[in-house]
């Protein structure tokens, strides 16, 4: 019996949150029972060619391009049922709008279970949340919709996706692979210099919803305040003009430093005093799993699924969205007693270990697979 053929469908350059989840599943499943594809969307004249399809390609998963001229293209429909057809595909996965319109519409054509996981919806303009609207009514056509936290599980249901469909399956990493080996150096060959302690650093795409200016902000009054601290921002995205403008507007120039992508930045956490997540919204913040694996403590806005991983005082501490005051605060919380925030991130390592394991959400996983399976037969 041959494995289960899985198609995942994903719009990304960067690897980003849902796509390390993807490539951590193809390494993790099992592969004498599912066999994962990548389809990936470019632009016709585009090589295709990113740090996303890179490591898809040096960790053996299939990668099948989806070419259209613009980023709707409904020449792309037909695209993936070629896929599905050829690739003997018995699932279609996707992972975020453009992928879920177009794998509703494709499933409408040439029935295959399709399932998508939700892992937040962002309405930074008026296009995106007209598409977030879209996508809110034909996600009731799923078979199955994954929330990877409770707060994004009760938007679903209110859109009205059924309880029967739905399947809460938090985000997880590889705990065994973030452990401290004492290896200092790799920030000063990133930033091209030394840089001055406490070192702030936030880990996310430089997107509006992230809320980077607000930290930046914020450590503008730090500064005033008399505290010295460098501030590192790991990503890359279509925000980097702005905050580039307002770091040279406030004179931090030699405060903030914005190193771009970085494909394992897991490797700098060893020099990470403090990992701050500023966040508008969030469906559950891979970086503050990583960051407290590595017992670095974390700093974050109380928005979606982050307090399913912080609990404010215990394991990190959280403060509201959209507040420099309030993320100003919490870093000079830590600079005049570090070692209990020290503490607290030990506490949250171990809630890492016991319950965000990405072994166990990869069984969660496969049994909807199977669910799927056993519905079609």
């Amino acid at each position: 019996m041959r494995p289960v053929n899985v198609l995942h469908l994903r719009d990304t350059y960067e690897i980003g949150g849902p796509g390390k989840t993807i490539l951590e599943t193809h390494r993790a499943i099992d592969r004498n029972r599912f066999r994962l594809h990548l389809g990936v969307f470019v632009r016709h004249g585009e090589s295709g060619d990113s740090p996303f399809t890179a490591e898809a390609l040096r960790l053996d998963m299939p990668v099948h391009f989806v070419r259209g001229g613009h980023a709707y293209d409904p020449r792309m429909i037909g695209q993936v049922n070629e896929l599905v057809k050829a690739l003997q595909i018995d699932i279609v996965h996707a992972h975020e709008v453009k992928s879920d319109v177009i794998t509703y519409l494709a499933a409408r054509l040439h029935a295959v279970p399709i399932v998508t996981t939700l892992h937040g919806w962002i309405g930074n303009g008026l296009r995106q949340r007209l598409l977030i609207a879209l996508d809110k009514r034909i996600v009731r056509g799923f078979d199955r919709v994954i929330a990877v936290s409770r707060q994004i599980e009760k938007e679903v249901l209110a859109a009205g996706v059924s309880r029967d469909r739905l399947r809460l399956v938090h985000n997880a990493i590889v705990v065994e692979r973030y452990r401290r080996n004492g290896r200092r150096g790799a920030l000063a060959e990133v930033l091209g210099r030394p840089v001055e302690n406490p070192v702030v650093a936030s880990i996310g795409r430089l997107s509006h919803e992230k809320g980077h200016a607000d930290l930046i902000d914020a450590i503008d009054i730090v500064s005033r305040r008399g505290q010295k601290v460098s501030l590192v921002l790991i990503g890359d995205g279509p925000e980097r003009p702005k905050l580039i403008q307002q770091i040279n507007a406030l004179g931090l120039q030699g405060t903030v430093h914005l190193p771009g992508y970085i494909q394992e930045p897991q490797r700098l956490f060893e020099e990470l005093d403090l990992m701050v997540l500023p966040s508008h919204t969030e469906g559950l913040p891979n970086a503050a799993l990583e960051a407290l694996l590595m017992e670095v403590p974390v700093l974050a806005t109380r928005v979606g699924g982050t307090p399913e991983v912080i609990t404010d005082g215990e394991t990190g501490r959280l403060v509201p969205a959209h507040s420099p005051e309030a993320l100003a605060g919490g870093i000079l919380d830590y600079i005049a007693d570090p070692a209990s925030w020290k503490s607290m991130a030990s506490r949250g390592k171990e809630i890492v270990q016991a319950n965000f394991d990405f072994r166990a959400r990869t069984r969660k996983l496969q049994a909807i697979y199977d669910e799927l399976m056993t519905g079609r037969a």
